[in-house]
């Protein structure tokens, strides 16, 4: 947040709690345990899944102790864009606050669609694309009205979804839930071999993917050094039992073949099990956690693009806060055009494939921008670092590895989706390094938030 800009809008306004924070991140998340997480199964099957959700989980773990440390420490909207301005340097900010934008933009799209498409088996007479633009239409009006509204709302979606999958689950280790077949995951343990098991790895993101947007509402929350660390680990360690649960659930209901091609697989499996009670519990368990996932992208994104005004990347137009609400309505109103293109293609694997590829460029910035935030203010105050992560920057290198793998095996099915959205992001990074350099703007280096000089300049 530049010393200069923050006089000119009016202020968001400090109302958030821990269990908004644990909202915002489950919110955005909990839709990979309903859809997307399978396609896993379509290239390396159970084991390839399985090792996804493994490796996938342990960078995101990472990834949430680097930005539960950096968010607690700055408490800016921006989340991993103002990481990288006050950290790395303003080309980068600008790029990886476009890549954030990006991410949960798709993710909405994605979640859109499948909540259509679950309308339209439902209403056969119903048409998917009408549908979509409804459902992102009443959440851009919902964060228009407010945060803490929208989250609310959030948190009784997530709370309901979270409840389906574990009574699910707990249906079915106690056998209420139909017969479990063990020979599914035999025989649909690694149908396309090692070579699968490691492909897989490109959608196992799509278990986590977002949880990064819980530490974006610090600027917004009352205790943001209590509140952010303590939602996003609660966040991260709901995820990691809710994948857990998924994939044990999904695999001994439904045939590896069928698992990998659904487009809500957690109702699929419950419609095998014949239980009027589990097929209805999880049908709106997948309606709540899309809706929940979309509303929670729209307030992350547009705080990512509030920023990027805020700071004059973009036109300075986009920086107003509503004098009424106290949101960035007009960032608000603009996630959905983009967000409506993105869901008229209706192709739910390249929507989600995009939005994996924006998150990974993220996933490489945020744990850089903890390597650099320790070497500029190496020691631990309070007043810096409220929240100290642990074994760092090991993990943060060890992230940044983990995320250029994971990266590298789209190459395998969706190259070309690879090579466009890296160009993308290239010129993107020039574009912003030239308007960076062509117009006046202030990049600082944590003056407004009252931190010491960083080392080098001491």
């Amino acid at each position: 947040m530049s010393g200069n800009t923050n006089s000119e809008h009016a202020g968001v306004v400090k109302t958030l709690r821990p269990y908004h924070v644990w909202a915002l991140g489950v919110g955005i998340v909990l839709v990979g345990e309903y859809m997307g997480w399978n396609f896993t199964v379509a290239k390396g099957g159970i084991l390839g899944s399985l090792f996804a959700l493994l490796v996938a989980g342990t960078m995101f773990v990472m990834v949430s102790l680097c930005a539960s440390e950096l968010g607690s420490s700055t408490k800016l909207a921006g989340g991993p864009y103002d990481w990288a301005r006050l950290f790395v340097g303003p080309g980068a900010a600008a790029l990886v606050g476009l890549a954030v934008y990006m991410e949960f933009i798709a993710l909405e799209s994605a979640d859109a669609i499948v909540v259509a498409s679950i309308t339209s088996s439902i209403f056969p007479e119903i048409q998917t694309f009408p549908v979509t633009l409804l459902i992102i239409a009443f959440l851009t009006f919902m964060n228009y009205r407010g945060v803490v509204a929208a989250l609310n709302l959030n948190f009784a979606l997530t709370f309901t979804a979270l409840i389906a999958i574990i009574v699910f689950f707990f249906a079915n280790i106690t056998g209420f839930a139909g017969t479990w077949h063990p020979e599914y995951l035999i025989s649909g343990a690694m149908p396309n071999g090692f070579i699968g098991i490691f492909a897989a790895l490109q959608f196992g993101p799509w278990f986590y993917l977002g949880i990064e947007g819980a530490a974006m509402c610090a600027e917004e929350c009352k205790h943001p050094t209590r509140a952010v660390p303590l939602g996003q680990q609660a966040g991260m360690i709901t995820l990691l039992l809710g994948s857990g649960m998924t994939l044990y659930i999904c695999s001994g209901l439904i045939p590896a073949a069928e698992l990998g091609t659904s487009v809500y697989p957690l109702f699929e499996a419950a419609t095998s099990t014949g239980s009027t009670f589990l097929i209805a519990a999880l049908g709106i368990g997948t309606l709540f956690t899309c809706l929940a996932s979309a509303n929670g992208t729209v307030c992350d994104a547009s705080r990512s693009w509030f920023a990027l005004s805020r700071d004059k990347f973009l036109t300075n137009w986009f920086a107003d806060v509503h004098p009424r609400y106290s949101t960035p309505y007009r960032a608000v109103i603009f996630t959905m055009p983009i967000a409506i293109a993105f869901a008229f293609s209706g192709f739910l694997d390249q929507v989600i494939t995009f939005s994996i590829i924006s998150g990974l460029i993220c996933y490489v910035m945020i744990p850089f921008s903890l390597i650099r935030f320790r070497k500029l203010f190496p020691e631990h105050s309070q007043k810096v670092r409220p929240f100290v992560g642990p074994l760092q920057p090991t993990l943060a290198y060890i992230t940044i590895f983990l995320a250029i793998v994971i990266m590298s095996t789209l190459n395998w099915g969706y190259g070309f989706n690879l090579i466009f959205g890296l160009l993308f992001y290239v010129i993107a990074y020039f574009y912003f390094s030239w308007r960076y350099k062509s117009i006046e703007i202030n990049h600082d280096w944590g003056e407004d938030l009252g931190w010491p000089e960083p080392s080098h300049r001491r």
